[in-house]
């Protein structure tokens, strides 16, 4: 609610922001000049809102332009802008709003339509994984990586693969399944591996990448195209000693007698609890979502409304009855969906790694070698006193060698040159971000949008809201003004409409009351060009 106050209170600032420039001063309140094309920019943003309103001339416009442009002066000249509170709520509101300014649209672009050529495509493989650390020293790096070459090569000479990772994988699971992972798609999968898998040829067997696991190599055994997805429902049957199969043979009878009550017998009989409520029905899933035994009978039933013979799998037995089929849609359609999950997944770190490669080009970035070098010569932990000079420019930024080390502090367990790396990567970032609203005229349109909406509705508060819970002064209100307005009407009946007038009275007098406060100047020549330009 609060939000939707802000943009009605602001709705002057969106188009303020590129105006700044050769315009004609329109009008000054206490000197401080106003622009005509700000004024314009508000005018016809707001004629193509409400484009057949009668209040739509630009006298009343520019009434209500003056009027806000009061009330902001005001609200920042009582110090609404340096409050706790306001400041807070304005950097809340910030870090939502730069949110889209650290992406780069046309790395993001790529990266979503390659998700989408990988929708395409499912992808049997299996792996071999060496845990390594993050933060893993090189020796440990260099000892996993010549590990998986070994592995790597015995394969490649012969060696069944899953021997070979039953022999090698940490991967827990490896043990049992020899490194098979069955088919996935894309974003099933972390970024780096989905990529080795989708560059592998069917057959062959990756040089070993590394994820934030450690590093891996990947053989891929099989791909095919997507079947899109589908939704069924299924009565299972846990898997038991005895005469299972005779009462998964006589309920399958009675499926086939009765086609239309599947429901009601997956209500009664299925011993999955969680679908058995819900008449056996299991969300949507692509092939790679679901055990392979079970995808294979479900994408393999052509019809709507087909039932499956029973079938075994690790779980039971099912008989899963075909509820519809999803081909996969179209780019135009999927391409929301995708952008948000490529924004939210490991990915997105070429996106901000492309918009910080590009504040490089464009900042003026020095670093103090000297200073750095210190590091490396002297003992930071035990004698953090002696870091005390300029470590790194950024623009007019200074910082220093005690903010890198306050950074290595704070457990980023890596080397030195890559601790800087990063440590750069950060504050070009961060200097980014406390500085947008100077440089990008688009998000400062928006940010003003936001900083002004917040003083009004604070100043607002204060001067209207606040004052019409005086139950004194609602009621003087009333009586003054009960023969000429509420005649036959009492108060507490008609409450709402009393506070509400109440409010517009107390608006009013407070706009009349800043009007003498301030001195509004118009220059008549540029006022009547506006007026006759713009006729309606």
């Amino acid at each position: 609610m609060k939000l939707k106050l802000i943009i009605a209170f602001a709705f002057f600032a969106g188009a303020i922001a590129n105006s700044q420039n050769s315009n004609k001063i329109l009008f000054t309140i206490d000197n401080e000049p106003y622009y005509s094309s700000e004024f314009l920019a508000v005018y016809n943003k707001n004629l193509n809102v409400v484009p057949d309103s009668k209040d739509n001339t630009i006298e009343n416009y520019l009434q209500l332009f003056v009027d806000y442009k009061l009330k902001v002066k005001n609200a920042k000249e009582i110090g609404l802008d340096t409050v706790k509170s306001y400041i807070d709520e304005l950097k809340q509101y910030k870090n939502s709003l730069i949110l889209p300014y650290l992406a780069d649209k046309e790395v993001t672009d790529k990266l979503v339509k390659e998700a989408y050529e990988r929708m395409k495509i499912q992808i049997d493989a299996s792996h071999i994984l060496i845990f390594v650390a993050e933060d893993a020293k090189p020796a440990d790096t260099l000892a996993a990586y010549n590990k998986l070459v070994e592995a790597r090569n015995l394969i490649v000479n012969g060696q069944d693969f899953e021997v070979v990772a039953k022999q090698f994988s940490q991967d827990p699971s490896a043990a049992q399944n020899g490194g098979k992972l069955g088919y996935f798609s894309v974003l099933q999968m972390v970024y780096p591996f989905e990529n080795a898998a989708y560059s592998t040829a069917v057959g062959e067997v990756s040089m070993p990448f590394r994820t934030k696991f450690g590093y891996h190599i990947v053989k891929v055994n099989d791909i095919k195209e997507s079947q899109g997805e589908v939704e069924v429902a299924h009565i299972m049957f846990k898997n038991k000693s005895g005469e299972i199969s005779k009462k998964v043979d006589s309920i399958y009878q009675l499926v086939l007698k009765n086609p239309a009550d599947f429901e009601m017998l997956a209500q009664k009989f299925s011993e999955d609890n969680s679908s058995a409520p819900n008449g056996g029905r299991l969300k949507k899933f692509n092939y790679g979502q679901m055990i392979e035994d079970f995808a294979d009978v479900a994408f393999s039933l052509q019809n709507v409304g087909a039932i499956s013979k029973p079938f075994q799998t690790a779980y039971g037995w099912h008989i899963v009855k075909l509820l519809n089929k999803y081909p996969l849609e179209s780019f135009e359609v999927l391409k929301p969906k995708l952008t948000q999950q490529v924004e939210s997944d490991e990915r997105s770190k070429l996106i901000g790694k492309s918009v910080v490669n590009r504040l490089f080009n464009e900042y003026n970035v020095e670093v103090y070698n000297e200073a750095l070098n210190q590091f490396k010569t002297d003992d930071w932990k035990q004698n953090p006193e002696k870091f005390d000079k300029k470590l790194l420019k950024i623009q007019d930024l200074d910082i220093y060698q005690n903010q890198f080390i306050k950074y290595l502090n704070s457990g980023n367990n890596q080397t030195l040159e890559v601790a800087f790396k990063a440590f750069q990567e950060e504050n070009v970032l961060n200097y980014y971000k406390e500085n947008i609203q100077f440089t990008n005229k688009e998000f400062a349109a928006t940010y003003k949008e936001f900083e002004e909406g917040l003083l009004l509705f604070a100043m607002l508060e204060k001067q209207v809201w606040d004052k019409s819970k005086d139950s004194i002064g609602l009621q003087n209100f009333y009586e003054s003004n009960k023969n000429s307005k509420y005649l036959d009407k009492d108060l507490e009946t008609n409450k709402g409409l009393v506070i509400s007038d109440y409010q517009n009275y107390l608006e009013k007098v407070w706009v009349q009351g800043l009007h003498q406060k301030y001195q509004v100047e118009f220059v008549e020549r540029e006022k009547k060009r506006l007026f006759k330009e713009n006729l309606k």
